[in-house]
C-alpha cells in the first residue's frame, strides 16, 4: 500500500504479517529467559535483609528492607535515620483492574534514636506479572508505558499538581514486558494526622474513590463509606471535568508531544504500529459476535437493543486503518496529552489536607496517549455518571471546562467553539467505548448485569446525539493486544 502523507506528518503504513506475531513472540521468551537468569543473581548475591538490597522486579516474592529504607528517604517518604521495622503486603481490596499484579505494602518504621516511636507509611506496588505470556501481551499493548510516564519530565511538570500520586520508585522497559511502581497509597494519604483528627472531631475527611460519589456503578457505596459526607454528583462532575481542562490545557495542540514514542498514539498519529491496531480491531469484533452469540443462545442474560447492535455492527464492519489515518490528519480536530483511561474508579478525592481545598488524584496511567481531549470526559460520563445525571448536567459541564480551557489560553473561542467541543464530546466518548464493549461483552469473568449496565449507559448517551448520521460513530481508540487466534 502506498504511503500516505500529510504537511504535518509522515505517515507510513505496514502491511499486516504472521510473521510480526512470531518476532514478539521470540522477543518474550527471550525477555522471560533474561528476568529468570536475573532472579536467579539477585537470589545468589543479595539479601532482602542485609547489605544494600536490590530494587525490586516483576516475580519477587520479598522486598528489600536495605532497598526501600534509602528509596523512601531519598524521596521524604521517612525521616532520615529512620529505622524500618517491617514491611508487610496486604491485599487490596476492591481493586477491579484488568492487567497488573497490585499489592498494599503497610511499613513499619521507628524514628531515630527511638525503638518505641513507631509511624507507618501505606504504599502501593503495581508490577508486571512474570510469565512468558504475560510478557507478550505487555510487549503487544505498551503497558510499560505507566511508569515511563510517572518517571518523566511531562509527569513531573503535570498540572494540577495534585493530579499524581507521589512515586517512589519506577522500573519499566517496554522490550522486556515488565514494569514497577512503587507510589503512595493515595487512600491512606494523612492516615496518622486524620486518625488523631478524628478525637477532635475537625472537618477533615480521609481520601475517598470518586467513583463513590456516583455510586459505583453496579457495585454500590461500602457501608463503611459515609455518604454525606461525599459532595454531590454534579459539584463532582464539574470538578472532574475542570480537572481534566487543567492537564488538557497544558499540552494543547502541543507537537512536541509526537516526540514521545512511548505514548500510546504517537505511531498512530505518524501512520506506524499499523499491525498492532489491527490485531486490537480484530480482537474486539471477534470479542464482540461471541458477545451477541452468548446473549441470542440465552447462555448471557444481557440484552442488547436493536439500535446499539447496528451501531456496534456498523462500526466494526468499516472499520480501518485507512478511516483512522483520515481522523488523525484532521486538523480541525484539536490533541492534547490525555489520561486514556479517564473514569471515576481511577480517581481519589483527597479531603485530607487542613489547608487546601479537596483535589481529585488519578492513578492507572497505562493508557496515557495523545487523543482528542474531549473522550477523556465522554468516557466518565458513560462509565461512571448515572443517566439522570449525566443528561442534566454534562453540557454544563463541558460549557466550564471550554470556558477553562479559554482562561488558560488553550484556544480562542472562535478556533474551537462550543457546540464543536459538545459535538467532540458526544463522538468521543461512544468511540471509547466501541471497542472496550467488543472485549468486555465477552471478556471471562465479566458479570451479566456488569455488560447490562454498560450497554445501558452507552444507549443512553448515544441519546444525547439525537439522530446522527450511520458513520458518526468510528473505532478509533483501543488497547493494542493480538487477537485471540494468535496464541
Amino acid at each position: 500500500m502506498a504511503s500516505t502523507t500529510t504537511t504535518e506528518l509522515t505517515t507510513t503504513t505496514t502491511p499486516y504479517s504472521p510473521l510480526t506475531f512470531r518476532l514478539l513472540s521470540l522477543q518474550s521468551a527471550v525477555a522471560q529467559t533474561y528476568a529468570n537468569a536475573r532472579r536467579l543473581f539477585l537470589a545468589t548475591f543479595y539479601s532482602s535483609t542485609t547489605g544494600s538490597g536490590h530494587a525490586p522486579y516483576p516475580g519477587d516474592t520479598e522486598l528489600s528492607i536495605p532497598w526501600l529504607t534509602a528509596t523512601l528517604q531519598a524521596k521524604g517518604g521517612i525521616p532520615l535515620g529512620a529505622t524500618i521495622t517491617s514491611a508487610d503486603f496486604l491485599g487490596l481490596d476492591g481493586n477491579r483492574g484488568l492487567a497488573g499484579v497490585m499489592t498494599k505494602i503497610l511499613v513499619t518504621f521507628t524514628l531515630p534514636g527511638s525503638k518505641d516511636d513507631t509511624h507507618q507509611v501505606h504504599l502501593v506496588m503495581k508490577r508486571s506479572a512474570d510469565m512468558r505470556l504475560r510478557r507478550l501481551a505487555n510487549i503487544i499493548s505498551g503497558s510499560s508505558r505507566e511508569v515511563i510516564f510517572y518517571g518523566s519530565d511531562i509527569a513531573k511538570d503535570l498540572l494540577p499538581s495534585t493530579l499524581l500520586p507521589k512515586i517512589y520508585y519506577t522500573h519499566g522497559s517496554m522490550w522486556l514486558g515488565e514494569y514497577v511502581v512503587v507510589m503512595e497509597d493515595i487512600k491512606k494519604r494523612r492516615a496518622e494526622e486524620l486518625a488523631q483528627d478524628a478525637n477532635n472531631n475537625t472537618s477533615r475527611k480521609p481520601p475517598v474513590d470518586v467513583n463513590f460519589v456516583f455510586g459505583n456503578q453496579i457495585w454500590g457505596v461500602p457501608d463503611s463509606i459515609d455518604r454525606t459526607s461525599l459532595p454531590q454528583p454534579a459539584d463532582m462532575l464539574d470538578q472532574m471535568f475542570l480537572t481534566a481542562a487543567d492537564m488538557h490545557a497544558q499540552h494543547w495542540n502541543d507537537k512536541s508531544l509526537f516526540k514521545l514514542d512511548w505514548l500510546k498514539s504517537t505511531g498512530w498519529y505518524k501512520g506506524s504500529n499499523r499491525v498492532g491496531w489491527e490485531w486490537a480491531v480484530q480482537a474486539g469484533h471477534v470479542a464482540w459476535e461471541k458477545g451477541k452469540a452468548n446473549s441470542a443462545s440465552g447462555e448471557f442474560d444481557v440484552k442488547y437493543s436493536e439500535k446499539f447492535v447496528k451501531i456496534m455492527d456498523g462500526a466494526f464492519k468499516r472499520a480501518s486503518w485507512e478511516i483512522l489515518q483520515k481522523r488523525l490528519q484532521d486538523k480541525s480536530m484539536p490533541f492534547t496529552l490525555t489520561h486514556g483511561d479517564f473514569h471515576a474508579a481511577n480517581s481519589i478525592l483527597d479531603r485530607s489536607s487542613a489547608t487546601d481545598a479537596p483535589s481529585i488524584c488519578m492513578y492507572d496511567w497505562s493508557e496515557v496517549c495523545i487523543w482528542e481531549p474531549t473522550t477523556d470526559l465522554g468516557q466518565t460520563l458513560i462509565s461512571d455518571v448515572p443517566v439522570a445525571v449525566f443528561k442534566m448536567h454534562a453540557r454544563t459541564a463541558l460549557k466550564k471546562y471550554w470556558d477553562r480551557l479559554i482562561e488558560l489560553g488553550a484556544f480562542k473561542p472562535e478556533a474551537y467553539p462550543f457546540e464543536t467541543c459538545w459535538k467532540s464530546l458526544l463522538r468521543g466518548g461512544v468511540e471509547k467505548w466501541l471497542w472496550t464493549f467488543g472485549i468486555l461483552c465477552s471478556f471471562p469473568g465479566m458479570p451479566a448485569n456488569a455488560v447490562q449496565y454498560f450497554h445501558d449507559q452507552i444507549l443512553a448517551f448515544i441519546e444525547l446525539a439525537g439522530d446522527v448520521e450511520e458513520d458518526f460513530y468510528e473505532i478509533t481508540t483501543v488497547v493494542c493486544f493480538a487477537p485471540p487466534n494468535m496464541y
